[in-house]
């Protein structure tokens, strides 16, 4: 291919494959779908590839878009081959956050020695919050004066080409937007005292018009869980027992889901920290309907944003963003891998009463504006390992008991004690004795004996006391 078709400006351009099927309900409608030609991307470094098609012969290639600066040449694989990174395609910014559509492809030539070049820029458009801002207002000399400013710097002639590019965009737009569920965001906690209007937010985005991934836009399912989250349960998960939740998770053995593992009918849950494997999900929620059980997973958006486009960005969307999707049915196994492994094993290390619970106190300007609203005061669960910082063995002195000398503290499995009970404390009789915490008080918790908890309580012994399970 000649050299001379890098004479027009590349963006980003490869947009995100359509939003994923989920369950046995097809996706609805989807303003990104954009069939005709594959998504591609870098098999090594996982950038967008930019696709030109040399005429009159028809040779396709794909290149490196050209702000990337790329040491290696491109190897094309399909997008959802690879774990691809995704940029706005405007101004390359990594924290993409809508996927917009145009009713025609977007095609631009550029004339060469042997002929020409069309660089086919197909019919969806990731985008930035700012940039979002700017084609929401069909701000065409905006928009060119932030893809310049932002990105690369162009001649004169590349400016005029691209600023004819962006008006082909802008002037074929469909309506409406979906959410982009892959730009690159750091996972950000959510406070304890604004959960309750994080939640409304939340609530909000999901009953608004916004196209949903993972087949949440349906009505059938869009409608319900709007309603779940207004009046859904709010907990807040402390630092200690996210660890614990993160741990278990990762080795959680095949488990069937039980409907009494839930905490309440309706919930929001917020951990200190992401939990997943790609350390994205900060949140989950919850909705029961019937035997079904609808989840849906979410990461936080915002960090780094300036002042001004992080205001917006709260207004127009909140602070989270769908991440997964599922249901669940009574029986229905969850392991490891399962994408709600995390909120199943918080569920269930909640119902084996390893939890304690507090009340968090909520701001002072949330709670004002549910007086205001006429609403119930919000509340929000801090949920915390029961007993993990004034109940649990104190350290001895060296050599004095089990676990004295060790630099962590172990799960203790559920099991069963043959107890001495009334006068003279010369009866007997089996008690459970519930999961607990030993060792110091100020070690870590060892990550290995966590999923020891999440087992089943064995058959009650008939014959003499067996050993208690002191060490890990």
């Amino acid at each position: 291919m000649p050299a001379q078709r890098h004479l027009f400006p590349s963006t980003s351009k490869a947009a995100l494959p359509p939003p994923r099927r989920t369950g046995p309900d097809a996706p609805g409608p989807d303003i990104t779908a954009d069939t005709q030609t594959p998504l591609f991307v870098c098999g090594t470094c996982g950038s967008p590839l930019d696709r030109y098609a040399e005429l009159p012969s028809g040779t396709v290639s794909y290149e490196h878009p050209i702000w990337k600066g790329a040491d290696h040449p491109p190897v094309p694989v399909a997008a959802d081959a690879v774990e691809a990174t995704y940029f706005c395609d405007f101004c390359t910014d990594p924290k993409i956050l809508f996927v917009y559509a145009t009713t025609q492809r977007v095609l631009a030539r550029v004339d060469t020695p042997d002929g020409y070049v069309v660089r086919d820029y197909g019919t969806r458009w990731s985008a930035c919050v700012e940039c979002a801002a700017l084609v929401e207002a069909r701000d065409l000399a905006g928009l060119l004066e932030r893809i310049l400013t932002h990105g690369m710097s162009f001649a004169a002639e590349v400016a005029a080409h691209l600023a004819a590019m962006l008006r082909q965009v802008l002037a074929t737009l469909r309506p409406g937007r979906a959410l982009n569920v892959d730009g690159q965001w750091e996972a950000v906690a959510l406070p304890a005292t604004t959960l309750p209007k994080v939640r409304d937010r939340l609530a909000a985005l999901i009953g608004g018009e916004v196209a949903l991934p993972f087949g949440l836009s349906q009505p059938a399912l869009r409608a319900p869980l709007a309603a779940s989250l207004t009046v859904a349960r709010l907990y807040w998960i402390d630092q200690e027992f996210t660890v614990l939740t993160r741990n278990a998770a990762r080795v959680l053995p095949r488990l069937g889901f039980v409907p009494g593992d839930l905490p309440a009918a309706h919930g929001l849950v917020a951990w200190a920290e992401a939990v997943d494997a790609r350390r994205r999900c900060v949140a989950a929620s919850w909705s029961s309907h019937g035997d079904v059980v609808q989840l849906v997973g979410y990461r936080s958006i915002g960090d780094g944003l300036a002042p001004v486009p992080l205001q917006q960005l709260r207004g127009e969307v909140g602070w989270l963003i769908p991440v997964f999707a599922v249901t669940l049915r009574p029986g229905q196994p969850v392991t490891a891998t399962h994408p709600a492994a995390p909120l199943l094993t918080t569920w269930r290390l909640i119902r084996q009463r390893l939890a304690e619970t507090a009340p968090a106190k909520v701001d002072t300007s949330i709670r004002r504006a549910y007086r205001r609203a006429r609403r119930p005061e919000p509340e929000v669960a801090l949920v915390a390992i029961r007993g993990a910082r004034s109940t649990s063995s104190p350290a001895r002195p060296a050599g004095t008991g089990v676990g004295s000398d060790r630099g962590y503290r172990w799960w203790v499995t559920p099991h069963w004690r043959h107890q001495p009970y009334g006068p003279g404390r010369k009866l007997r009789d089996w008690i459970v004795v519930r999961p607990h915490l030993r060792g110091p008080q100020d070690k870590p918790i060892r990550a290995t004996t966590t999923v020891r908890v999440l087992g089943a309580l064995p058959p009650r012994p008939d014959i003499a006391e067996p050993p208690c399970p002191d060490g890990p």
